[in-house]
């Protein structure tokens, strides 16, 4: 009778510790959920701006010299066609840029280590920086679709928030690897901050939180180290994949 009834409570201990288990994963995933359409919002704001403060007012622009010509009779001449060809140049310009922004083509014709390399080069011609990229690695590095797509992007963020944020003149983005993850150490000598006074929404408002979550998810590791007046580091890996998954 012992026996039974030790079996039953047994039973029932196990039972609650699934429960509290399924209760923890659907916790977690509820909040990795908030945190996607958070990003996502992010994003698609972001892409909003663009559009509104580049093409939108491009596109005015050239309406407006149209406009000018069809209704108040202003003469034709080569000058205008050329100011509108200009504008209108430059919006195509803007759309390809936003397109890139949305879906690296770099992601699809180049290995990781290269299209990294591509996103910090264009960075230190667009915004006049010297972040120095080390890559350790010689050979084509195997990583999922997903996971490339969600590490290119997470740097992108990392060095954008080096630019905007940290004031610093000297930083470094090195990549290596061990046998199941590929390594990256993202470090910068700027301002820096107090680990303790960051909010969960000021977190976020670097944009990096949820690459963090993401990450994690997905079976890597993130850390973010700073202090005041001593820089940032943040360190990540991302498992490595067999060449049979990147083909499935």
């Amino acid at each position: 009778w012992n026996n039974y009834v030790n079996g039953i409570l047994l039973d029932v201990t196990d039972r609650k510790q699934a429960e509290e288990k399924v209760k923890e994963k659907t916790k977690a995933l509820k909040k990795l959920n908030e945190q996607i359409i958070y990003a996502e919002g992010r994003e698609r704001k972001s892409v909003a701006a663009d559009l509104h403060d580049s093409v939108a007012q491009t596109l005015a622009m050239s309406i407006s010299k149209i406009k000018s010509i069809q209704e108040f009779g202003e003469p034709v001449n080569l000058e205008i066609i050329a100011e509108i060809q200009v504008h209108l140049e430059q919006t195509v310009k803007e759309i390809r840029s936003l397109i890139y922004q949305l879906s690296p083509p770099v992601l699809d014709d180049f290995d990781i280590a290269i299209a990294l390399g591509f996103l910090i080069e264009e960075n230190n011609e667009k915004h006049g920086v010297d972040i120095k990229y080390i890559k350790n690695i010689n050979h084509p590095i195997h990583i999922i679709k997903p996971n490339k797509i969600t590490l290119y992007r997470a740097v992108n963020e990392l060095v954008i928030n080096i630019i905007k944020h940290s004031g610093s003149k000297e930083s470094e983005i090195e990549l290596s690897k061990n046998e199941k993850f590929l390594l990256l150490r993202v470090e910068d000598t700027g301002i820096g901050f107090d680990l303790d006074k960051v909010t969960d929404m000021n977190f976020k408002g670097f944009g990096i939180h949820s690459f963090s979550e993401r990450i994690k998810n997905m079976g890597g590791n993130f850390e973010l180290f700073s202090k005041p007046g001593k820089g940032t580091k943040v360190l990540l890996s991302i498992p490595l994949s067999s060449e049979s998954d990147i083909e499935n």
